[in-house]
């Protein structure tokens, strides 16, 4: 008998001291479960721990395709932790599966005599679904919102279909466990390969930091293919779905995955996202230039305080409609940039040059971009005080480096950003728009000017070589 891949086709897995795992699994087998090899090693990750007996990883997920039993160890899992007395949550996307998995883990809670001493109480009513053992220890059972889980506090947290988890469901869920009563909380992400339809961008980001190298202390594991391939030959994708679907030959049958592969001819893509895993580059990728995982990664409560340097970004839209200021600086640690406002070009900008003049003593340079408007309040902001050193019209090579120089500066984690939701938009919406004649490109999508005009301050204040001899502070 032929079975399929037990090894991650990808992972970026670290160390650890010890883990009970495998003595876990053999206690499941004692009461009858039968684990692939693929999942006595995630229930070995799972409770993978260092050398003072604290979770090795506290974030831990898991891409396959659909139907290979990514959720069973962790349920065992789930039972095994509340069992020990720690608050377990299990999320899930749709309210459906949230019922299976509690009827799953019910059923052998009820069914299994070791287990069934332990639990003190069982609510069944929809909504508040929920295993309560003897010793303090739950496993409760949620369909995600952006509201749900607040106000609550979980040790481990299972985010079942995890494609569909969005930062604004993260932002509720993730801080119960920030005052665990373990100290030592862990989450774990489950899923498989979004579609075009799928609203979620949490688990895409993770898996674009793990194939980066910027995965950090998190565990990721997945099964997938990397191209689209050719199903009219059946005995290659046969291999490709061997290689990829660790239930091939358990629970799934070489003639059902070859039935499927035959019903795909005309749908490849599709194919490779559902049975072989294949993340999507196209989907992810495509023009945008700035990850939510970047940018949330990115946000800070707090503007920095030992400024270096201090610069202003003015940016008009390409129709000279609207014009968009923003300040940037630098300190020791990096830089930090800030969003400050937008205003229709129609009532003038004597505002603008009344703003920047007043702050001529702190800032080091002002960065403006917009072809003829550029030019007119570089002319207006020196007639009105400002040193002629200090204001800076940018080119299209400047701009180009501008914006360049802002995404890399994300990525590497270098920037900060307070939270701001008009700043957030113009981020996330951020895709590569061809400029000058080179392969350079600026920033595109629906409102980019406040982003450029935050590029053309981070410009400013690392490219000026002016000091105006007194440190500012943003504002």
């Amino acid at each position: 008998m032929r079975y399929g891949n037990q090894s991650p086709t990808f992972e970026t897995v670290g160390s650890y001291h010890h883990s009970a795992g495998g003595r876990l699994c053999d206690v499941f087998e004692t009461w009858g479960t039968t684990f692939y090899p693929c999942q006595r090693r995630e229930l070995t990750l799972f409770m993978a721990r260092d050398a003072d007996n604290r979770f090795a990883s506290r974030t831990i997920c898991i891409s396959k395709p659909r139907q290979n039993g990514k959720s069973f160890s962790a349920r065992k899992y789930a039972i095994t932790m509340a069992a020990k007395g720690k608050h377990v949550l299990f999320s899930a996307h749709n309210g459906s599966t949230v019922r299976k998995m509690f009827k799953f883990i019910a059923d052998e809670c009820e069914q299994t005599p070791d287990l069934a001493r332990r639990v003190k109480s069982i609510y069944r009513a929809a909504g508040t679904e929920g295993i309560y053992f003897v010793n303090g220890g739950c496993i409760e059972f949620q369909t995600r919102t952006n509201s749900g889980a607040r106000g609550e506090t979980y040790d481990v947290i299972v985010i079942d279909e995890a494609q569909e988890l969005t930062y604004d469901q993260l932002d509720a869920i993730k801080p119960t466990t920030l005052a665990s009563e373990s100290g030592d909380p862990q989450m774990i992400y489950l899923g498989t390969p979004p579609n075009e339809k799928c609203s979620g961008d949490v688990f895409a980001d993770y898996h674009e930091a793990a194939h980066a190298g910027k995965a950090g202390s998190m565990w990721w594991m997945e099964w997938s293919v990397d191209d689209v391939p050719d199903l009219t030959d059946r005995s290659a994708a046969l291999e490709l779905a061997y290689s990829t679907n660790p239930a091939l030959g358990y629970r799934i049958r070489e003639d059902v995955m070859l039935d499927a592969i035959d019903s795909y001819v005309m749908k490849p893509d599709s194919f490779a996202r559902e049975y072989l895993g294949r993340w999507n580059p196209s989907l992810r990728v495509a023009d945008f230039l700035v990850t939510q995982m970047a940018w949330h990664n990115t946000q800070t409560a707090t503007a920095p305080s030992n400024v270096s340097k201090l610069a202003y970004g003015v940016r008009f839209t390409t129709d000279g409609r609207s014009v968009s200021l923003a300040a940037a600086v630098t300190h020791a640690d990096g830089c930090h940039v800030e969003y400050i406002r937008t205003e229709p070009t129609v009532a003038g900008v004597s505002w603008l040059v009344d703003w920047i003049v007043a702050r001529k003593g702190r800032a080091a340079a002002v960065a403006i971009d917009g072809k003829a408007d550029a030019t007119d309040l570089g002319q207006q902001l020196i007639a009105a005080g400002m040193p002629k050193g200090a204001v800076m019209v940018a080119r299209t090579s400047d701009a180009i480096s501008a914006d360049a120089m802002l995404v890399n500066a994300v990525n590497d984690g270098t920037l900060t950003h307070l939270e701001d939701p008009a700043l957030a938009e113009s981020a996330l919406g951020a895709t590569r728009r061809p400029i000058g004649k080179d392969g350079g490109y600026g920033f595109g999508g629906e409102c980019p000017e406040r982003l450029d005009a935050c590029a053309l301050a981070l410009w400013a204040a690392r490219t000026t070589k002016r000091d105006p001899r007194r440190r500012g502070r943003i504002g």
